[in-house]
């Protein structure tokens, strides 16, 4: 096959930096829709690889090679480094409501008897024990922590 008939040999001898940054602005727009970071890594390969094609006179064949290093070196570097501590953090407490009522303060709807009762927690009332004591209905207690159903209060 001749290299002057194939399309394909053509569109890589013809590679050069504004190509390389057009590909590295088109895989950044997909890293934007996607939001893994896996395609980041090759954009800025790619943006980098336009940037020496433009001050460097290398050929299609070292600039495809320059992306695969940079591509794979990114990639690892993004995979064990920055990743984690864009992942990282105290964990979210959006679905797990037993988290997110620890700290919250609640009304007592009866008298407790023996450090058991019932408290009210916006429109639901709740099973709660106190951790030492007793309350009274109406008194303003805190909740410190959640053991299965049952709130454990102390007084406020």
């Amino acid at each position: 096959m001749d290299a002057d008939n194939n399309i394909i040999v053509a569109w890589l001898e013809a590679m050069s930096g504004m190509k390389w940054m057009i590909i590295g602005a088109l895989l950044l727009i997909l890293e934007l829709v996607t939001g893994t970071t896996y395609i980041l890594w090759p954009a800025f390969a790619a943006l980098a690889v336009g940037v020496f094609a433009f001050v460097l006179p290398i050929g299609w064949e070292m600039q495809f090679l320059l992306f695969f290093i940079l591509s794979t070196v990114l990639l690892v570097f993004g995979h064990v480094y920055v990743r984690p501590r864009v992942k990282g953090g105290e964990p979210s407490d959006l679905n797990d409501r037993a988290r997110a009522m620890v700290g919250m303060r609640v009304k007592a709807i009866a008298d407790f008897e023996t450090g058991q009762g019932r408290v009210q927690v916006g429109d639901t009332q709740w099973r709660a024990r106190l951790e030492d004591g007793n309350a009274k209905s109406g008194d303003e207690l805190r909740v410190v922590h959640v053991d299965g159903t049952t709130l454990v209060c102390v007084t406020a």
